[in-house]
């Protein structure tokens, strides 16, 4: 009889990370795509046609035909916290739970959104761009943070641990999110605005939302056009939340002082986007939520979630999966 197989198709790692020993010692084959790209629709649903009964999930699509063609699928372990790529209701239909790595790497995320603002505000890309280029000069005063005002688009886990760092280096922290209560924002000590006031008051916009049909270019010509003068947008979460033809017109007019990207609509970015030839916009390949803690803490939470599916107590992913009546169902079959 064949073993069944735990599929790892996420970039960054290998057959011989030990990461994923529990699984082998339950007895299940791990392979891990070493490719250094994600499988697209097709190449998924041949992966994924026999033997497989789980897969820690990157950013490929999880579409109704793949769901479909997956026999022996019985949960998606999606390492991160963006569901985005699949199709929630197919997999629920198929009782197939989409288990989240929710509360293991907020923090790596934030920390990398919080570098990227602060890279912006001091110009270092084009000061260590001068400096190794031969040049040494005073290139005018650089804007800055501390003392100024920070708006998020979005106040979860990431959004939390972001106010956490720019009220800490003296920075006013707007926060604009639709679920924000008041008591939620007296205790992060931030203010809960509408979009609207945000964009006409921060220094610096830091996205942090999901990617829904609603947030779809939340971030267009209008709403750059009613941001200060000067104004810093950095995006850790979603690439669609941007409409970026219109982040770089307000690039390329001056009216923006800089983005940071770390996420596009595209990925990977094509090759002939003139976001490449910014200087004052910064470009990372999705990577703000991998450090080295996350690379232990996520994996571990997928590997857990993935066990405790097929072995344990399915009540205990209630915390972790964004379609809990596939537990439900697999209770009531118990």
């Amino acid at each position: 009889m064949p073993q069944k197989k735990v599929l790892v198709l996420t970039e960054q790692f290998t057959n011989e990370d030990t990461l994923f020993d529990p699984l082998r010692e339950a007895g299940y084959t791990v392979e891990v795509n070493e490719t250094g790209r994600l499988p697209d629709e097709a190449k998924l649903r041949e992966m994924l046609a026999q033997d497989v009964v789980a897969t820690i999930a990157g950013g490929e699509p999880y579409t109704p035909a793949v769901i479909e063609a997956a026999a022996d699928l019985s949960i998606i372990a999606r390492w991160g916290v963006g569901y985005d790529k699949v199709d929630v209701p197919a997999a629920t239909a198929a009782g197939i739970p989409v288990a989240m790595a929710f509360g293991e790497n907020h923090e790596s995320v934030a920390e990398y959104a919080h570098a990227m603002a602060l890279s912006l505000a001091c110009g270092l890309g084009r000061r260590d761009a001068m400096v190794k280029s031969g040049s040494w000069s005073f290139d005018g005063f650089h804007p800055g943070l501390w003392g100024r005002t920070a708006g998020l688009i979005g106040l979860g886990r990431i959004g939390g641990a972001m106010a956490r760092r720019l009220k800490g280096q003296g920075m006013e922290v707007l926060v604009a999110d639709p679920a924000l209560d008041a008591a939620t924002a007296k205790a992060a000590g931030v203010e809960a605005v509408d979009l609207g006031t945000l964009l006409t008051r921060a220094d610096l916009i830091s996205v942090h939302a999901p990617s829904t049909p609603q947030t779809r270019h939340m971030l267009n010509d209008d709403t750059f056009a009613k941001m200060k003068p000067g104004a810093i947008v950095v995006n850790t979460s979603r690439g669609p939340l941007i409409d970026e033809a219109a982040l770089l017109r307000a690039l390329e007019s001056g009216h923006l002082g800089g983005a940071g990207l770390d996420v596009f609509e595209v990925e990977p970015l094509p090759g002939a986007s003139r976001l490449r030839e910014m200087p004052n916009v910064i470009l990372s390949p999705h990577v703000s939520g991998m450090d080295r803690m996350a690379e232990a803490r996520v994996t571990g939470r997928c590997v857990s979630n993935i066990l405790t599916w097929l072995h344990g107590d399915p009540a205990e992913l209630q915390p972790y999966v964004v379609n809990p009546q596939t537990l439900k169902n697999k209770e009531s079959a118990r």
